[in-house]
């Protein structure tokens, strides 16, 4: 292949691997959003601003580093653009909040990775039956009637199950989180 194809090549997985990494984030960037305006309706259309921004910029970002802070800044930036256009509207946050928000949002969002990750951890310990219920329930999105049916139990000793189960989960989480 010539250097002009081995280009395009290139051009075409940087470009994957770029929408990709956008259609991942997309629910977390809603919610970022979100919390920032306190709107879904302005936040949807924020969203969009902020998706056709990014897909703008999308030369400027160095794959080297984590996408998600880099598009949380670029909404940011959007949120403020958004409230430039509506400063008639008293129902808008003033800036300062706005920028508290979005620190207090980053913040989570760390935490948020850091549970996943010992969520993770927690639910690859379980074994045998108490496994299973949980891949039903949450991978597989069966009910617990299903469920129920399935192990031949009743439906109210699967949902005390997962009670358990959900409960011994929680106390794993917090305590890998604790440890660090």
């Amino acid at each position: 292949m010539n250097s002009a194809g081995d280009s395009r090549a290139a051009t075409r997985a940087r470009t994957g691997d770029f929408v990709q990494a956008l259609t991942g984030v997309q629910s977390r960037l809603y919610a970022y959003i979100c919390s920032l305006l306190g709107e879904a309706a302005s936040s949807r259309d924020v969203l969009q601003d902020t998706n056709l921004a990014l897909w703008d910029k999308a030369q400027d970002y160095d794959p080297a580093r984590p996408f998600l802070p880099w598009a949380y800044r670029v909404a940011y930036i959007q949120v403020l653009a958004y409230r430039k256009r509506c400063t008639r509207s008293r129902l808008l946050f003033d800036e300062q909040l706005v920028s508290e928000l979005a620190q207090e949002v980053l913040g989570r969002d760390d935490d948020l990775d850091q549970r996943l990750e010992a969520l993770s951890d927690c639910i690859n310990k379980l074994t045998g039956s108490r496994r299973e219920i949980i891949d039903h329930r949450y991978l597989q999105g069966e009910s617990v009637d299903r469920i129920a049916e399935r192990l031949q139990k009743a439906p109210n000793v699967v949902a005390a199950s997962l009670y358990r189960i959900r409960k011994t989960l929680l106390e794993c989480i917090e305590a890998k989180i604790a440890t660090g």
